[in-house]
């Protein structure tokens, strides 16, 4: 009895045994995880990332060779940590990735686009479910730097005016360490919508580059300027960017004046009608060459017409229109092409022959041009009769033996119209200076075909001096005129008086009289003693 009871308590005790020992190894088999996954490797494509553009992070993900099961990879996973909420933001994912064995790798490309250039710090995350469902989930920290990926412009329109094209320069600039392709630039107005496109094939990695383009702004004011860039990047993706900033719209000033003259042959602007000179019998050279002298091959009848754009936009398809003093068209001379376009503050001129119109006296010539989509027209009227002109005659000069001049002239009008405001002086140069009481003679106002008289004083180096300069400044029309002549000095034997040492000999002669006196008396008083 006593030894069957042995008997129980033995096996009761083995069974206790049994099944402490199966419930310990099912303690040990739960603390052992079936799959053992890990990220084992991780790298970032391009090297240099840049914002906006395509960035892939290839994470390798490893299934230990003890593990138990095998898995199924879910999902990879990359996770940014958002601190302010306390939760991860999943930057970008891959799933459906496939089944790993013991001992395997599989490579997963996870691809994603940072706008923002800096460090972004994030984690990898990988996922996987083994034979018995159980969901086993590992990360991997990563750093990926962007650098500033998207090309930069900036753009400037100083001159832009209301309803006319103005001009808008835009630079634009790859900051990146690639090329970037098939750039188009579009500048914007919310008002007119698209306006200007420029493209450019390659720009290379931190070049920069100038577009020239237009907008036409509606309203005065500040505008907004939108510039729209549009982009292949390394990677063969298309990317956009937009840049917006402030213009200043000036309002239209329309602003257009036109001149005419006698033409001088070199097709430049000269003194507006003003003809004649002083040269012929003084040989004078003038200051300001006088239009109507037929010289640098100027021919009979040719005019010089000057259209000057003295607004703030650019005038185009400008053409000069002769016309008769009622508006009717010279078509003896026809219209002439100036300009397809005058820019602001600009002016272009004109050689008119008007040969074939003698029997028109007064003509008008009219500048019509485009400005802002309108046409315009300006006229200027020109006299064909020969304007005023002066010319000295009858020059009268004595020098004295001190140096002293003394010039008398007649100062004749001899053009078609009236001159005014006529003065005339003396230059000061290095032998000769203006004197006191007529340096300068004002004359005044002369019609045509008359004359007044002129007096002028100077002094002059007769030992070096040979001519004295004349000035003749006068105004006609709505020009002011200046002349300069040089008259010629008379030899020094010519002088007024004696010649130079003339003084000397005098006083030898005083000193020869005053001697032959003391001797005449010396002789008289001699012989009264005897």
């Amino acid at each position: 009895m006593k030894q069957s009871g042995r008997r129980q308590r033995m096996a009761i005790l083995t069974i206790v045994v049994l099944l402490l020992l199966t419930v310990f190894a099912s303690g040990v088999a739960i603390g052992v995880p079936a799959a053992r996954v890990a990220v084992s490797d991780a790298t970032v494509t391009p090297a240099t990332p840049t914002a906006g553009a395509p960035t892939t992070v290839t994470a390798t993900v490893r299934l230990s060779g003890g593990s138990t099961s095998a898995v199924t990879l879910d999902r990879v996973e990359l996770v940014s940590s958002d601190d302010d909420n306390f939760r991860d933001d999943v930057v970008a994912r891959a799933t459906d990735l496939g089944s790993l064995s013991a001992g395997e790798t599989l490579t997963v490309p996870i691809t994603a686009t940072f706008d923002t250039p800096g460090e972004h710090d994030l984690r990898i995350r990988a996922t996987v479910t083994d034979a018995d469902n159980d969901e086993t989930t590992v990360t991997r920290p990563i750093s990926v730097i962007v650098e500033q990926g998207v090309p930069q412009v900036s753009f400037d329109a100083p001159n832009a005016v209301v309803g006319a094209d103005s001009s808008v320069q835009a630079t634009v600039s790859n900051p990146t360490n690639a090329a970037l392709r098939n750039l188009s630039v579009r500048i914007m107005t919310p008002e007119t919508g698209e306006r200007s496109v420029r493209e450019i094939p390659v720009l290379a990695a931190g070049t920069t580059t100038t577009l020239n383009l237009s907008v036409q702004p509606r309203q005065p004011g500040q505008q907004q300027l939108t510039a729209d860039i549009s982009y292949l990047t390394p990677s063969g993706t298309v990317q956009t960017v937009d840049e917006t900033e402030l213009m200043r719209v000036k309002p239209l000033a329309n602003d257009v004046g036109v001149r005419v003259s006698r033409s001088t042959g070199n097709n430049q602007n000269n003194a507006g009608g003003v003809a004649g000179g002083i040269g012929g019998i003084l040989g004078g050279q003038s200051d300001l060459q006088a239009g109507g002298s037929q010289q640098d091959g100027a021919e009979q009848g040719e005019v010089d017409v000057t259209v000057s754009n003295f607004g703030n936009a650019p005038i185009d398809s400008v053409v000069v229109i002769p016309q008769t003093a009622n508006g009717t068209i010279v078509t003896e001379i026809g219209r002439v092409i100036v300009d397809e376009t005058l820019s602001p503050g600009t002016a272009s001129t004109v050689t008119v022959d008007t040969a074939q119109a003698e029997q028109i006296g007064q003509l008008r010539f009219a500048a019509a041009y485009e400005l802002a989509g309108e046409r315009h027209t300006v006229s200027a009227k020109f006299n064909r009769q020969t304007p005023g002109a002066v010319d000295l005659t009858g020059v009268d000069l004595s020098v004295k033996s001190n140096g002293s001049v003394d010039l008398r002239s007649n100062l004749a009008n001899t053009g078609g119209s009236e001159i005014s405001g006529v003065v005339v002086q003396v230059v000061s140069s290095e032998y000769v200076t203006p004197e006191y009481p007529r340096r300068s003679y004002f004359v005044g106002t002369l019609g045509s075909s008359e004359f007044a008289p002129v007096e002028l004083t100077a002094s002059v180096d007769v030992q070096n001096a040979t001519e004295v300069p004349v000035r003749i400044q006068y105004t006609v029309g709505a020009d002011r005129v200046v002349e300069t002549t040089t008259i010629s000095l008379p030899p020094n034997d010519e002088t007024d008086g004696t010649t130079p040492g003339g003084g000397e000999v005098g006083v030898i002669l005083s000193v020869l009289l005053v001697g032959a006196v003391i001797v005449i008396s010396g002789v008289f008083i001699m012989r009264r003693r005897e």
